[in-house]
C-alpha cells in the first residue's frame, strides 16, 4: 500500500494510537504535533490524506485548510474532534473536509474504514479529472495526427483576433497543402497516405516556435497560427518549413517517397477584418502557390 497519511494531533496518546494503527494496516504515515510542523511535513510528504485535530485546524484557519485541499496534492481531510464541537465540525465539512472522527479513537476498524473511504473518494476524483482531461483532448485533437482540430482552430483564431486588436500586434496564418497528395494515395494506398499525414504533423511541430500552434485543417491540409508575426518573419518560417518537408524521406511498409507542400498565408490586420476573411485570403494564396507548381509560399 502506497497511500500516505499525515496526522496532525497535539495529544500524544491519540497520535501514537492513530499512527500505529495506520502503519500496521500498511499506510505510510508521518506525524506532526502542531500546525507549523504539520504544514512543513505536508509540503515535504505530499500526503493523500490529512487527519487533523479540530483545535489545530481552527488555529490554521478554514482558509488555510481550503488551500491545502485545493492544492495540486489535493488530499482528503478528516477532522478529529471532541463531543460537543459539532458546530465547528460542520463548518469544516462545509469547506471541504471529507469527514470527522470523535476522540478518543477506540475502534481501529472504524478508523481504518473512514481512512479507506476517504482515499477511495480521492482516487475516484482523480480518475474523474483524468477522464475529463481526456475527453477535453478528444474534443480538440485530431485522432490521426494528434494535432489540434478545425473546431479548436476556430476558437483559437477568435481569441487571437481579440488579442491582436487589444495590443495592436499583427499575426499571421498559414494554410499548408501537400502537393499531389491524391496521386500519392492512389499509387501507394491510404495507409501510406495516413503515414504521410502523421509525419507531416510531426515535421510542422518540430519546426515552429513555442508560441505557434499547428492544426489539422482538413484532408491533407494543415494550419499554423503564428502570433505577433510580421510578414518578414513569416516568410522565413515558411521557407524553413518547405525545406524541411522537401528534405524529409517518407518510408512505410517498404514504400519510399518524398513530398513537397504549398503554403498560402494571410496577415491580420491587413486586408482581413475578421477570421472568415482571413481564412479566405489564406486559401486564395494557397491556390496561387499550387497554381505555379507548388513547393512555394504565397501571401494574400
Amino acid at each position: 500500500m502506497n497511500d500516505k497519511v499525515l496526522i496532525i494531533e497535539d495529544q500524544e496518546e491519540t497520535l501514537v494510537v492513530l499512527s500505529a494503527s495506520l502503519k500496521s494496516a500498511g499506510y505510510q504515515v508521518k506525524e506532526a504535533a502542531n500546525s507549523n510542523e504539520g504544514l512543513k511535513k505536508f509540503r515535504e510528504f505530499s500526503p493523500d490524506l490529512v487527519i487533523i485535530d479540530l483545535d489545530i485546524a481552527i488555529q490554521m484557519s478554514i482558509e488555510c485548510l481550503r488551500q491545502i485541499k485545493n492544492s495540486s496534492i489535493a488530499p482528503e481531510i478528516i477532522i478529529l474532534a471532541e463531543q460537543g464541537e459539532e458546530p465547528q465540525i460542520i463548518e469544516f465539512l462545509r469547506n471541504g473536509a471529507h469527514g470527522y472522527m470523535l476522540k478518543p479513537v477506540g475502534e481501529v476498524d472504524l478508523l481504518l474504514f473512514c481512512v479507506e473511504r476517504a482515499l477511495e473518494k480521492r482516487e475516484l476524483i482523480r480518475k474523474n479529472k483524468l477522464l475529463v482531461s481526456q475527453l477535453r483532448q478528444v474534443a480538440i485533437k485530431d485522432p490521426l495526427t494528434g494535432l489540434y482540430n478545425y473546431r479548436y482552430l476556430q476558437s483559437k483564431l477568435s481569441e487571437e483576433i481579440i488579442r491582436s486588436r487589444r495590443y495592436a500586434r499583427p499575426f499571421c496564418v498559414f494554410v499548408i497543402d501537400i502537393d499531389n497528395f491524391k496521386s500519392i494515395n492512389h499509387e501507394f494506398g491510404h495507409l501510406f497516405g495516413d503515414h504521410i499525414l502523421k509525419k507531416m504533423g510531426e515535421i510542422l511541430l518540430r519546426n515552429i516556435r513555442k508560441v505557434d500552434s499547428v492544426f489539422r485543417y482538413g484532408g491533407d491540409e494543415f494550419f499554423i497560427l503564428l502570433p505577433e508575426t510580421n510578414r518578414d518573419i513569416a516568410t522565413g518560417i515558411a521557407m524553413r518549413l518547405l525545406l524541411k518537408i522537401r528534405d524529409c524521406p517518407f518510408s512505410y511498409e517498404g514504400y519510399n517517397h518524398s513530398i513537397t507542400a504549398s503554403i498560402g498565408s494571410s496577415m491580420f490586420p491587413d486586408k482581413a477584418e475578421d477570421k472568415h476573411e482571413l481564412l479566405a485570403l489564406a486559401e486564395k494564396a494557397l491556390l496561387k502557390a499550387k497554381g505555379v507548381g507548388g513547393d512555394t509560399v504565397f501571401f494574400e
